[in-house]
């Protein structure tokens, strides 16, 4: 199934579905996963504020005390922000995307294989963009 994916996401970076949209940041384990989520949309949301007014953040499986945690922080750090909302990658293509490129980000900084050429071909490209500490 890894190879699968890969080919996958090797022929959306190819079609160009989505270029430039699709931001990540790594961290150094152990954290609670909270505090870099929440580093990491306020960062990607920064990036693009001059193309957008009011976000709308999905979060794959975030529960809705979680989402409204996320919210208060997101607007103590001033994004204009409608709502943030839970949802399955079951139900949502986007989520299900985003979950391929995290698996292969990660998957490309184990091992030196594939998954690694993807990603540092779509950043050149500018696919994919890296979100600096």
């Amino acid at each position: 199934h890894k190879e699968r994916r890969l080919q996958f996401l090797e022929r959306i970076v190819r079609q160009g579905i989505g270029s430039g949209e699709v931001f990540y940041r790594t961290y150094q384990k152990p954290l609670p996963y909270f505090l870099p989520l929440l580093d990491a949309v306020a960062a990607a949301i920064a990036s693009k504020s001059g193309k957008r007014s009011e976000v709308r953040v999905y979060v794959d499986g975030i529960d809705r005390k979680k989402a409204r945690e996320l919210t208060n922080g997101l607007r103590i750090q001033g994004v204009a922000l409608g709502l943030v909302k839970g949802k399955r990658d079951e139900s949502e293509p986007l989520i299900r995307l985003a979950d391929r490129w995290a698996g292969c980000i990660r998957l490309a900084r184990s091992t030196q294989g594939k998954a690694r050429q993807l990603v540092a071909r779509a950043k050149r490209k500018g696919y994919l963009q890296e979100l600096t500490n």
